[in-house]
């Protein structure tokens, strides 16, 4: 007889076991289906989304839903508010107002994306507005954000969004501009291709990289068009001291 499956995937018998579908499937694989199917032929299959309502946005990548859980959009990054006394990055405002623009208010459909939670707790997943589109592809294609690449992500996603990310820094979307016109810095940036993170030179994370995962990336535009992000010490990304205290945008619902 088949058990209950409760949150987490943990079946009521304590398994550690795959959380399945009704329809017996594992949630991951079936989490990893319908974000293909839905953003491969979306008309089609908004009726198999979950309905979430976002009622706050906390940064370029995180919101919070109407039941109380933390959204993260799988595999985007986006500039840093202001917290713990650090000022914010540029363009984390504009980050975090185009999110709430993109959100707040409107009907989207959830497709959680591989485990569906990262090791914070976060439901992790992809946010899909009625017509179709992505909200993580809008972040990424206005220059509102880019790719933030992890194992459990599936390759075709990684494509589909590195795609997107080249075509926004040929256009010189968003903070593309500014980010790109970053003076050189004296040696190449250090890149790990087992976590596809890059580091500034001179950090002492950089030395910690293994010859066999290490790789020299020259500029700031060869890092982010082969898809690596920025690691979260010693990166090169400035900060905006005029941004504000970054707090997010709220909506209250009845």
């Amino acid at each position: 007889m088949a058990q209950a499956v409760g949150r987490g995937g943990h079946s009521a018998a304590g398994s550690a076991g795959p959380a399945l579908s009704a329809a017996g499937w594992p949630a991951r694989c079936l989490a990893h289906v319908v974000l293909c199917l839905v953003l491969g032929w979306p008309s089609g299959l908004w009726a198999a989304l979950e309905r979430v309502t976002v009622v706050r946005v906390l940064d370029g990548d995180t919101c919070v839903l109407a039941d109380g859980r933390r959204l993260r959009l799988a595999g985007i990054d986006a500039p840093e508010m202001a917290h713990s006394g650090n000022p914010a990055q540029y363009y984390a405002v504009e980050a975090t107002s185009l999110l709430a623009r993109l959100t707040l208010g409107q009907p989207l459909g959830l497709a959680l994306v591989g485990e569906g939670a990262d090791r914070y707790g976060r439901t992790l997943g992809a946010l899909i507005r009625p017509d179709g589109t992505s909200v993580a592809e809008r972040m990424l294609g206005e220059g509102a954000a880019y790719i933030f690449w992890y194992r459990d992500l599936p390759r075709s996603l990684v494509e589909r969004y590195l795609a997107i990310q080249r075509r926004a820094m040929a256009a010189g979307a968003g903070f593309w501009p500014r980010i790109l016109a970053l003076p050189a810095p004296a040696g190449a940036y250090v890149g790990n291709t087992a976590s596809h993170r890059f580091h500034a030179p001179g950090c002492p994370d950089a030395g910690r990289i293994g010859p066999r995962n290490r790789v020299l990336l020259p500029t700031l535009g060869e890092a982010f068009g082969r898809g690596y992000t920025p690691a979260r010490d010693c990166t090169p990304w400035p900060s905006d001291r005029d941004a504000g205290p970054g707090k997010g945008w709220n909506r209250k619902w009845p």
